[in-house]
């Protein structure tokens, strides 16, 4: 019976656990496992996930680092920015959790940068595209912003190096940011498309919709300069003692061909005089895609603004007209986590030479390109 009991403590100190940060005493009961953290924002804890197992950490550990053995603490909290990263917790329990690998994903919610996902998507999903467009190079042109995010960077990173002094083995893989916008030129091509059919108001409709494009260049161009501002933030990290154990998460490439829906419809009713009060209606036979067709975003609520842009109609009275825009959403699906989780598993190292991540962790397979298809 003695015996039993020793086997099942046995099989129980190298089971695979995965614990919230709530559970954090039952986890380190787990003697002998090495510790995953995963830190962060609204990436890691999965904002709109229904299931927590579909999160990237959580995928990463089940698809891809698979060994019993390993505990993960997925201590990463919505709305956390790089600077509440340090004072609200997270920074502690990172310190108190002893990682053998952590992954971190921070600067998306930091103000004014959360903007991008919230008053600047706002404005392009009730389709006022100079306000979107305003309002992202006001992000853009921020400089103590990124001066902030650089600075909280440093200090988070140089917390992981001191750790990495009391542990050899630890890997420590920055997340960068995808861009969930549609691309500038498919948006170029949707735009004959959406207001060709609506007759009358194909004028102000054009004129109109000629503001996105600027706008997602815009857009595009802070998610860029979030990214490099990562990136740059780590290169003293790179570079020094233990450089290649900080590895830089690529996840805007791999994603970009994956971006938002952006469904389009109109319906107008015009009223022409000259032809004795004749009431036509011109509306879009289907929804046009302005987005992706194969999104990695969770939709959000439909846009519904009222297109008082539409006003005047070429000819006649513009009497009535509405809008539905759907499919729009800026945090990943399951789709979307499970290649981030890959993206973290096939990172490369840049010093001293190009290492896959995965072989940092022990994990000798051969390096795969051929992932987030």
């Amino acid at each position: 019976m003695r015996a039993a009991r020793v086997l099942l403590a046995i099989v129980g100190l190298v089971v695979l656990v995965v614990v919230s940060a709530s559970d954090q005493p039952t986890a380190h009961a787990a003697a002998g496992c090495r510790i995953y953290v995963a830190a962060g924002d609204h990436y890691p804890s999965g904002h709109e996930l229904n299931d927590d197992s579909k999160r990237f950490p959580e995928r990463l550990l089940a698809d891809r680092i698979k060994a019993p053995g390993w505990c993960l603490f997925n201590i990463a909290k919505n709305e956390t920015t790089s600077a509440s990263y340090i004072t609200g917790g997270q920074r502690s329990q990172a310190w108190n959790d002893r990682p053998d690998f952590a992954t971190i994903t921070l600067g998306e919610e930091n103000s004014t940068v959360i903007n991008l996902v919230t008053s600047c998507f706002d404005k392009i999903k009730d389709h006022d595209f100079t306000g979107g467009n305003v309002c992202a190079a006001t992000i853009l042109g921020n400089s103590t912003l990124w001066t902030n995010l650089t600075n909280n960077y440093t200090t988070i990173l140089s917390d992981y190096r001191l750790m990495m002094s009391g542990r050899p083995q630890l890997v420590v893989a920055v997340t960068g940011y995808p861009n969930p916008y549609p691309k500038e030129l498919d948006a170029t091509a949707a735009i004959p498309q959406l207001c060709v059919p609506l007759i009358d108001t194909i004028p102000t409709c054009t004129v109109r919709w000629a503001q996105l494009p600027p706008a997602l260049v815009t857009i595009d161009q802070v998610f860029l300069k979030l990214n490099a501002t990562i990136k740059n933030a780590m290169a003293p990290f790179v570079a020094g003692p233990n450089g290649y154990r900080f590895v830089y998460v690529d996840t805007y490439t791999k994603m970009r061909d994956h971006c938002m829906k952006m469904e389009v419809s109109f319906k107008t009713t015009v009223e022409h005089p000259e032809e004795s009060g004749a009431v036509h209606q011109h509306d879009s036979p289907v929804a046009i895609n302005v987005g992706c067709s194969d999104p990695w975003y969770v939709a959000g609520s439909d846009g519904t603004a009222i297109p008082t842009y539409l006003d005047p109609a070429a000819i006649g009275v513009l009497v009535n007209k509405s809008q539905t825009t759907k499919g729009m959403g800026v945090h990943p699906n399951e789709a979307g986590h499970k290649c981030i989780a890959d993206l973290v598993w096939e990172a490369d190292t840049v010093h001293p030479g190009t290492t896959p991540l995965k072989w940092l962790l022990g994990y000798g397979e051969a390096a795969n390109s051929n992932i987030c298809q």
